[in-house]
């Protein structure tokens, strides 16, 4: 037989459709899984206390919290994540429509749920971790925290020095109160011929609409300026940032991007538990640096699971003296690099006055320019000492302060007294008749307890296992899921979508185990 391939059912032809749509979908479609599991019992307490947020008796009937949110999820979970993008699949895509019943919410009704919603997202994030740590998904035995950037709703063009804000909003000003004057004028005078004389009093409810836009604009250079003015005084560092801001989403930083350049950014934050790939913590933050973001994101880890990490690992954006510190204390075991990634070998030896030999000293470890490195000297607690390779004493001789990035760092200095008469002090020091010098911060113990643990093959073997949860984790998001900027504007918002997307993953982690994760749960069977 010969020609093209005929239409197997032409448009004009009279069909009868199947009776239920039910029958549209596959049994085997993934999104008959993801309905089984958003109504588990494991998800049915946070649905419950949604529920009695909203009035019943009153308007048009609501759609049903669990609907929106398993639009919002599983619309995520396939690429799609605007609300008109989410309104009109619920119009053409037969497993939105299998899923929300044929309901079919606007826009409007699905952007405005997602803002109203920040906690009650949370609640969901934190009962789809439950589930996968009743799993034995997660464990919490080995978690590795990482940031990265992601756009903010606002493009380059939306960056403003300080002194031009000020400029364009005392220009804006002026024209907000030529507009309310107007308005109250006109108001007034119309009042005046219906009523008489009768008092009038502005209602904020019936302020025009180039009024109110006024005033959002106004809002936002104040706020720009704000958040200029408290990132300088957060500031540590000698040069103070750059006093720019964007105006269209002034909660985003102006920050570099790995694509090349500088954008509004956000600094998204991941706990990642190495297991199973599942996300244990998740914050943004205005911050360009990781450094402070550490114990924020343990102490949301303990929160949302119920304890701690046994171990934790990061990049070397974390190792601060402080995260170190409290790491400690908080008697988690962490790895993270020293030295760009490198730990040198720290010198041990049994007796600090023992003078080295010529192949012990030739592999002592250095700096560039052939001197040796801080390694190699040994510091004694007992005496406040270093003991440098020849067995000689570097002696306390004063204090010094700074500033860095995480606080301040207090420095106790030391010298040796007797470089002068060391043969071997051309190698040590660049100056003999000064003596070397080493100095010491109150943060010097944890790292050289860091350092002892990050030499061993072991705790190698823990760290690279940052490379294998958290990292994919990202590309996950970006790549697959196509996150790359945020949709929403403001710190408070954009932290709600971060919550939503990492609860996205976790349920796509959920539907892949589902042989594990359907022993734990029991499904719902009342009908809707």
């Amino acid at each position: 037989m010969s020609g093209f391939r005929q239409p197997e059912l032409r448009r004009e032809q009279l069909v009868l459709w199947a009776k239920q749509l039910d029958d549209a979908i596959a049994f085997d479609h993934p999104v008959r899984l993801f309905d089984a599991l958003l109504k588990s019992e494991a998800f049915s307490e946070t649905f419950n206390a949604w529920e009695q947020e909203y009035h019943l008796r009153e308007g048009q009937p609501p759609y049903h919290p669990r609907d929106l949110a398993g639009l919002y999820i599983y619309g995520m979970l396939n690429k799609i994540r605007s609300s008109r993008s989410l309104e009109m699949v619920c119009h053409n895509r037969i497993d939105f429509i299998w899923l929300l019943s044929n309901q079919r919410p606007d826009h409007a009704t699905i952007a405005g749920f997602v803002a109203r919603n920040p906690k009650r997202l949370r609640a969901l994030f934190k009962d789809a971790l439950k589930v996968s740590m009743d799993a034995g998904l997660a464990t919490l035995d080995h978690v590795a925290y990482d940031g990265t950037m992601i756009a903010a709703d606002a493009g380059k063009s939306s960056i403003r020095s300080k002194e031009s804000i000020a400029v364009q909003l005392a220009a804006l000003d002026t024209e907000v109160l030529a507009c309310e004057t107007e308005w109250h004028a006109n108001e007034k005078r119309d009042n005046t011929l219906l009523v008489g004389e009768a008092p009038w009093t502005p209602d904020a409810g019936t302020m025009p609409v180039k009024l109110a836009a006024l005033k959002r604009k106004q809002e936002r250079l104040q706020e720009a300026l704000k958040n200029i003015q408290r990132r300088q005084d957060e500031s540590t560092h000698s040069t103070k940032p750059k006093a720019i801001n964007s105006i269209i989403d002034p909660d985003s930083r102006v920050m570099p991007s790995k694509e090349g350049g500088s954008r509004p950014n956000y600094n998204a934050q991941l706990g990642v538990d190495a297991k199973s790939g599942i996300i244990v913590a998740a914050d943004v933050t205005d911050k360009a640096e990781d450094s402070s973001c550490l114990n924020p994101m343990l102490e949301s880890t303990q929160e949302l699971s119920g304890k701690l990490p046994r171990e934790v690992s990061a990049d070397d954006g974390y190792n601060t003296g402080p995260n170190l510190s409290t790491l400690e204390k908080m008697s988690v075991v962490f790895f993270l690099p020293l030295d760009g990634g490198k730990a040198a070998p720290t010198v041990q030896r049994a007796d600090p006055d023992q003078v080295l030999s010529d192949a012990e000293w030739a592999a002592l470890p250095r700096e560039k320019n052939g001197h040796l490195t801080k390694d190699a000297f040994v510091y004694d607690t007992m005496q406040d000492s270093y003991r440098c390779p020849m067995g000689q004493s570097l002696v306390f001789t004063s204090t010094d302060r700074d500033r860095k990035n995480w606080g301040e760092r207090v420095r106790r200095t030391y010298v040796c007294r007797t470089c002068n008469l060391c043969p071997r002090a051309k190698e040590c020091c660049s100056n003999p008749q000064r003596g070397r010098t080493l100095k010491r911060d109150q943060y010097e113990a944890h790292r050289e307890r860091l350092k002892a643990r990050m030499n061993t093959p072991d705790a190698k073997n823990r760290y690279d296992l940052r490379k294998q949860t958290v990292e994919p984790r990202f590309g996950h998001i970006k790549h697959v899921l196509g996150i790359r900027r945020f949709l929403r504007r403001g710190i408070e918002s954009v932290k709600a979508e971060w919550l939503g997307i990492c609860t996205t993953v976790n349920f796509a982690v959920l539907l892949k185990r589902w042989a594990v994760v359907t022993s734990v749960l029991k499904t719902q069977c009342t009908a809707k």
